[in-house]
């Protein structure tokens, strides 16, 4: 089976940054109205948040989808997360199933034992570029194919 691969979404990587930003800017113009001193040492720690979130944002998620790089990978032998640096071999997984959420769905793969990550791990799909519902069932294609070659 040939490898698929998800890239990054740019669309919602985006759109996470300038939400951050309007934000912002409704802070500043309530500090702006009333000249306390203590609305700009409020102000000044949420820029400081801001900056680190942004940047954290920028390198790890809006760099990566204009550069292309993949995402999610599926090929015969594993499901590789690179959002979170995570290998799964279908050999692996007991179930995998779907959980959506309010701005974007999951995808929860349940684990035949406990690994470091716990006995379910849960892929974000929000950063991932495609449909939801054809990304599951795509992966859900992969772990069937690769559950139907288990010899035992």
């Amino acid at each position: 089976m040939i490898p698929t691969k998800y890239p990054y979404s740019l669309s919602f990587s985006l759109a996470s940054f300038l939400v951050m930003l309007a934000l912002m800017l409704l802070l500043l113009t309530n500090v702006l109205g009333s000249s306390s001193k203590a609305g700009w040492l409020v102000y000044g720690l949420f820029v400081i948040v801001f900056i680190l979130v942004g940047a954290l944002l920028i390198v790890k998620r809006i760099v990566p989808a204009i550069k292309g790089n993949t995402a999610l990978e599926l090929n015969e032998t594993c499901i590789i997360d690179y959002i979170r640096n995570i290998t799964i071999d279908w050999k692996d997984i007991s179930q995998i199933s779907m959980v959506h959420g309010r701005s974007s769905a999951q995808i929860r793969v349940s684990l035949k034992w406990v690994s470091d990550h716990g006995s379910e791990i849960t892929i974000p799909l929000r950063f991932v570029k495609g449909n939801d519902n054809d990304i599951y069932n795509t992966v859900n294609a992969y772990f069937n194919r690769a559950a139907g070659d288990i010899v035992l």
